[in-house]
């Protein structure tokens, strides 16, 4: 069975999950790791899709299940299906072999994960979630929590990263 790394990047609204995932990608692209992304559109409603009268978008629009188009090395995928939590996207994008994907959203998802901290009203809500190995906080607190760095400390997340990639967890099995 084929398996891959995942690490989850968990907490509220504007507390900087996408920040956060954009400085653990250049990490890893800076020690030679090719990085894929899932991301709960938690805005309501579907995400933004292209324009209308692209051949791809008519034929989604007609009732395609799927519809695919492919074009100077980029690959669009638009798929109907149930909500049905984080796995299936991270099947999907398994399919381009990367050696880490990192999950921006869905909470209670099982993977290991990094939780942001704006408040100890967050740490509170947060603190239960399943097999959380760091806490970033805003100068708030987050006892019990296995390791809590400062979010303002970029090079100690950088750190923290790298020691978890080289611990060799987070494999999940697809």
């Amino acid at each position: 069975m084929e398996t891959v790394r995942v690490l989850q990047v968990a907490g509220f609204k504007n507390s900087g999950k996408t920040t956060l995932i954009r400085t653990l990608i250049s990490e890893a692209s800076s020690r030679g790791l090719r990085t894929a992304t899932v991301k709960h559109h938690g805005h309501g409603g579907p995400p933004a899709l292209p324009d209308s009268e692209t051949d791809s978008m008519k034929f989604f629009g007609d009732g395609a299940a799927a519809s695919a188009v492919s074009g100077g090395g980029i690959i669009q995928l638009h798929l109907r299906q149930a909500e049905t939590g984080p796995l299936p996207l991270i099947r999907l994008a398994a399919a381009a072999r990367p050696d880490l994907i990192l999950v921006e959203g869905f909470k209670q998802a099982p993977f290991e994960k990094i939780v942001l901290v704006r408040s100890a009203e967050d740490w509170e809500q947060l603190k239960s979630l399943p097999d959380i190995r760091l806490a970033v906080t805003a100068d708030a607190d987050a006892l019990g929590a296995p390791e809590i760095i400062s979010r303002e400390d970029t090079e100690a997340i950088r750190g923290w990263f790298g020691r978890w990639l080289k611990g060799g967890t987070g494999h999940v099995h697809l």
